[in-house]
């Protein structure tokens, strides 16, 4: 690869310039698998398409409290192990981990 390949290039056209809302309507209908966005509709054809097709707003999963990120050092062998027991039980990795340590703290107990 050549310098010249790196050159940052002209846009061929100009950005379509469009409001929030617009963004927010294209990003919900493609959330549901709809291919006309409402930047190409006419904004009555998009209240009209809001309308009959029930735009349901989408929530992030809520986190659970207490829950943080850990990172662990696993030999190879154990990662497939670990994705297997996960595979088998149709488990999260984590939710194994989590099941493990609280076994082991009660034998300790």
């Amino acid at each position: 690869m050549s310098l010249l390949n790196l050159k940052k290039s002209k846009p061929l056209a100009k950005p379509n310039l469009r409001s929030v809302e617009d963004f927010i309507d294209d990003a919900l209908l493609y959330a549901q698998g709809k291919v006309d966005f409402a930047s190409k509709q006419s904004a009555e054809e998009n209240s009209k398409a809001t309308a009959t097709n029930s735009v349901v707003p989408l929530k992030k999963p809520d986190k659970l409290k207490g829950m943080r990120h850990a990172t662990f050092t696993l030999t190879p062998q154990c990662i497939d192990k670990l994705a297997e027991l996960a595979a088998r039980t149709g488990k999260a990795k984590s939710a194994l981990i989590r099941e493990w340590i609280n076994e082991q703290h009660q034998k300790l107990d």
